[in-house]
């Protein structure tokens, strides 16, 4: 009751009057029963997992109502495809710790949001917080988040209840929730008795005095809030990445000092696929909205690249560096059509283009290990280091390309730094004769 209250109310006692709206996730127990309360003419309720609304409906926990339209399928790709014009669009989603729920909080989606809104319409989300201390990357957190809103939204007000509730609007927003829900003539069980305990003028005060307008702006293909995320998870458990890549980078870099100059192409090559593969993952969840039914043909697209490739690399007898240092320089083109689509282009592509994409670079790195195996020699026994190289590569791919780079860097920079580490390999390839360094 708590949470349904201060999700519904917040945001829709604002406006005199309540016709059409949108309610994305968090639809069952007492929600919809609060925004009845408002006798809106149409409320549009869309819930990722068809199993879980059927399941509701089944068990009498979610009513089919007529005016109660539920839409199974992802709440972005409804909000950018409908045309309706809403008053009020309830967000009632979990933190944006992952890329997936983070596409809800950035500037390309609070830009679709405002667009389906009417001239005086509301859009709320909450936050997770702790009403009497909030650390400092839970500041850094809500500030990315505010800035980001704030950029859409001429005013952005977070109520500081149970949780965060930030409520968006172009139009007047007030604190006096107890107050618009008496001229409403709305009843209530939670915020009728305990709002004003527990809003309280000193917890508004901090709430607004640890938001820092030059914090960052959280966009789609650069997720800032989702790199808080992990200091947040650091934070919590008492350490600190810093320990984490102290160890792990100096190890790495030793590591690369010992290896032969294939290997290290081998290296390189597998980072660079397991970061293409996350890459590819995110945009086309950026672009196709749910992804988990569509990432084991993503996935699948790259494993099936590389037994053709390395089929076709094991019939090369002539001129294997030179073809090796062709492959490696496919992969550095296949990177940088990549690099051109993300900074100039951005406009939707089918699935099918990034299956193909999929498959043609991960044909290009199946290519090169019989190949890099062959210049080795058999005599030096290639496939126990060719192998190491390869794994130890995409280990590093994930590790940095989820953790630091896409989150820190964003998508553009990633690329940058993925081409200039395969730039790298080509240097190896063609002025060192054994080693890598």
């Amino acid at each position: 009751i708590v949470n349904s209250e201060e999700k519904v109310h917040y945001p829709l006692c604002q406006l005199s009057n309540v016709k059409r709206v949108l309610l994305i996730s968090g639809g069952l127990g007492e929600t919809l029963k609060e925004v009845k309360k408002y006798h809106p003419e149409r409320i549009d309720y869309v819930e990722l997992d068809p199993y879980m609304t059927e399941s509701a409906i089944q068990l009498g926990v979610l009513k089919k109502d007529s005016n109660v339209n539920i839409y199974n399928m992802d709440g972005r790709r409804f909000v950018k495809s409908t045309n309706i014009k809403y008053d009020a669009v309830i967000i009632d989603l979990p933190e944006p710790d992952t890329f997936q729920i983070n596409r809800f909080y950035t500037d390309e989606f609070f830009q679709m949001a405002k667009r389906i809104l009417t001239p005086e319409g509301v859009l709320s989300f909450n936050l997770e917080y702790s009403p009497n201390y909030i650390s400092r990357v839970r500041s850094k957190k809500l500030s990315i988040i505010y800035n980001t809103a704030r950029r859409h939204f001429k005013d952005v007000l977070i109520i500081p209840g149970m949780q965060a509730y930030f409520i968006c609007r172009d139009g007047p927003i007030t604190y006096d929730i107890p107050e618009r829900l008496k001229k409403l003539s709305i009843e209530t069980s939670y915020i009728k008795g305990f709002y004003r305990g527990n809003v309280t003028d000193e917890r508004i005060m901090m709430i607004n005095g640890i938001i820092k307008k030059d914090a960052n702006i959280n966009r789609d293909f650069e997720p800032r809030a989702v790199s808080i995320m992990f200091r947040e998870w650091f934070f919590k458990h008492g350490s600190s990445p810093r320990v984490f890549f102290i160890i792990l980078i100096p190890l790495t870099i030793l590591y690369v000092f010992l290896i032969k100059r294939e290997e290290y192409l081998l290296f390189t090559t597998g980072m660079c696929n397991m970061s293409a593969e996350m890459l590819i993952i995110l945009t086309f969840q950026i672009i196709h909205g749910y992804v988990y039914l569509k990432v084991g043909a993503i996935i699948t697209s790259f494993l099936g690249g590389l037994l053709p490739g390395a089929i076709l690399g094991t019939r090369v007898k002539e001129k294997l560096k030179q073809r090796l240092l062709e492959a490696d320089i496919s992969i550095l083109i296949m990177l940088g059509i990549y690099f051109i689509w993300v900074v100039f282009l951005r406009t939707a592509v089918g699935e099918i283009i990034f299956l193909i994409y999929c498959f043609l670079f991960s044909f290009f790195c199946g290519f090169q290990f019989p190949l890099s195996a062959t210049l080795i020699g058999e005599e030096r026994s290639p496939a126990s280091g060719c192998i190491a190289a390869d794994l130890m590569g995409a280990g590093m791919g994930v590790l940095l390309t989820g953790t630091l780079f896409i989150p820190i860097l964003g998508l553009r920079n990633t690329i940058i730094i993925l081409m200039l580490i395969k730039l790298s390999s080509i240097i190896v390839l063609l002025f060192f004769k054994r080693r890598a360094f």
